[in-house]
């Protein structure tokens, strides 16, 4: 298992949209329900007010619980078919610094998707994750709304 997610973890920090952007994943607890998460500010991610550009803002906050949802249900051995459904940033403050996002998921959204996928076979989920600065200021937070379904639900 802790092969499985070093191997994620690489595969990630590799994929092209996060690797240009300067995403980088620096830890993923052993049963998928943290994730922590380093955007960092350099010449590639900066607009013409030197801060970090609001698209990587938004791409740091993308991908990652659609990911952790996947590989929760895959250690139960379940294969749902995930995806981002809606996302809503809300800038606070420019990003003058690196940014460093933790993307939690609590049990309790795990029995409401539970109890959603056999009753209906489907569910949507909100997550909110926080990007911080170096002093743990608060410069964008967003809801990312995950859709899952279980394609061998049957009514």
């Amino acid at each position: 298992m802790k092969f499985r997610k070093h191997f994620l973890k690489i595969i990630l920090n590799l994929f092209p949209p996060l690797f240009f952007n300067r995403i980088v994943v620096k830890n993923i607890s052993d049963d998928y329900l943290e994730m922590d998460v380093v955007l960092k500010k350099t010449f590639f991610n900066i607009n013409f007010h030197k801060t970090i550009f609001g698209g990587s803002i938004f791409s740091a906050c993308d991908p990652f619980f659609p990911t952790m949802y996947y590989n929760i249900f895959k250690l139960q051995d379940r294969k749902l078919i995930i995806w981002v459904k809606n996302a809503e940033i809300n800038y606070l403050l420019p990003a003058n610094t690196s940014l460093k996002l933790k993307f939690q998921i609590n049990n309790s959204h795990l029995s409401e998707i539970e109890k959603n996928l056999q009753t209906n076979g489907k569910c949507e989920i909100k997550n909110e994750v926080e990007a911080k600065n170096k002093n743990n200021e608060i410069c964008a937070s967003a809801i990312i709304t995950t859709y899952l379904r279980d394609s061998n639900f049957m009514n």
